[in-house]
C-alpha cells in the first residue's frame, strides 16, 4: 500500500519529540540558572550575568541540535536523501526556515518536511522566550532576593 502525501502518525511522532527535548532544555535551564545564580565562585554580577547567558544560549543550542537529529534521523530512515549528513543538513535547513535548495524529500515525505520548518520556528520562539525569562531573572538577581 502507498504511503499517503501526508503521514500525520509519523508527523504527530516527530513534532511530540521535538516538544519533549525542548521541555527537557527548559529544566536543565531551569535548574542550571538556579544554580549559577547563587554559587560562590562567581563574585561579580557582571561575570554571573554573562556566564549564565552564555550557558543558556549553549543549552538551547544543544537543544536545537538534538531536535534537528531527531527529524534527520527519519529522513535517512526513509533512505532517499542519500547519506546521513545530508539528512542532517536537509534538516538543520528546513528547522532554521533557510531551506536546502540542492536536496529535497520524496514526494510522499515532503508535507512532513514542511512542518519541520514550522515547528522549528515555533522552537525558536519558544527559546526566545526562555532565554529572555533567563535574562530578566539575572537582573532581577542584582536586586537581592
Amino acid at each position: 500500500m502507498p504511503e499517503s502525501p501526508f503521514q500525520p502518525f509519523t508527523a504527530a511522532l516527530l513534532v511530540i519529540a521535538t516538544a519533549l527535548v525542548q521541555l527537557t532544555g527548559q529544566y536543565v535551564l531551569s535548574r542550571q540558572t538556579d544554580a549559577l545564580l547563587v554559587t560562590p565562585m562567581i563574585r561579580h554580577d557582571s561575570t554571573r550575568k554573562m556566564v549564565v547567558t552564555v550557558a543558556a544560549i549553549m543549552v538551547l543550542v544543544l537543544v536545537h541540535l538534538s531536535q534537528v537529529a531527531i527529524w534527520a534521523v527519519r529522513y535517512y530512515e526513509w533512505g532517499k536523501i542519500g547519506s546521513f549528513a545530508n539528512a542532517l543538513y536537509f534538516s538543520l535547513a528546513s528547522f532554521t526556515t533557510v531551506g536546502a535548495n540542492d536536496l529535497s524529500l520524496a514526494p510522499d515525505h515532503r508535507m512532513v518536511g514542511a512542518l519541520e520548518a514550522a515547528i522549528g520556528m515555533l522552537m525558536f520562539g519558544w527559546s526566545t522566550a526562555l532565554l529572555v525569562r533567563i535574562i530578566q531573572r539575572t537582573e532581577r538577581s542584582d536586586t537581592g532576593p
